[in-house]
């Protein structure tokens, strides 16, 4: 079991952005504070802590000299997130993480360094032809896509129709092997395609999934 530990304001941009935190194997721990860090830490022994430089309580200079000097406690890996200001990179090197980031942070970028301290291999995309219906619009007909990435948590597609975050959506494709997949989720995220306007990429998280059919996914994305 990996074991992740996030500051509380990382936890919504970095799990919303991010599906290699939802498999199974991975348990994700919040901390509002320097010292909850300390605390959840000593309890949780985890694998890998994402902070920012400025939290409420212990000076995270104190935090992480205290981590690094534990025998117990000094095995964790730590990315750390500051201002891009001369005073926060002088601070941040005196905590010595093993990697940090200046804001704004890219998530892509963020999630391929937390991948690679936890050895999480990152997933290649898995695409299918999709047959969609929004629940309680467009009369509930079937609407067209392609996926552009699917996993055993949720699907990315791209599309022109005026989708809004909360729908509910209802789906159909099939997998390589010939497998009918259908369920029902709901949009949980909404971006924009940068360079094409009126095309949006929409997050799709499965809320009504057999666990018999996210195994067959989850295989099905492996291969």
């Amino acid at each position: 079991m990996k074991k992740v530990l996030l500051a509380q304001e990382l936890k919504k941009p970095i799990v919303e952005k991010s599906s290699f935190l939802e498999r199974a194997g991975v348990a994700v721990f919040t901390a509002a504070t320097n010292d909850d860090i300390l605390k959840v830490h000593k309890k949780e022994k985890v694998d890998l802590i994402v902070s920012k430089l400025e939290l409420p309580g212990l000076k995270s200079e104190e935090l992480f000299s205290l981590i690094r000097k534990s025998k117990e406690l000094t095995e964790v890996s730590v990315i750390l997130i500051c201002k891009d200001t001369l005073a926060h990179r002088e601070r941040i090197s005196q905590c010595k993480p093993n990697a940090f980031f200046t804001m704004p942070v890219k998530p892509v970028l963020l999630h391929m360094k937390m991948q690679q301290f936890l050895n999480i291999a990152p997933r290649k995309s898995y695409r299918a032809a999709l047959a969609i219906a929004i629940s309680g619009r467009f009369k509930n007909r079937p609407l067209s896509f392609r996926t552009e990435n699917i996993s055993a948590s949720g699907m990315l597609i791209s599309a022109e129709e005026p989708l809004a975050k909360g729908d509910g959506v209802y789906f159909s494709f099939f997998l390589s092997n010939g497998q009918h997949i259908t369920g029902y989720g709901e949009i949980a995220r909404v971006d924009k395609v940068p360079g094409s306007p009126g095309t949006f990429l929409y997050g799709i998280k499965y809320t009504d999934v057999e666990p018999g059919v996210k195994a067959l996914i989850e295989a099905a994305v492996k291969k």
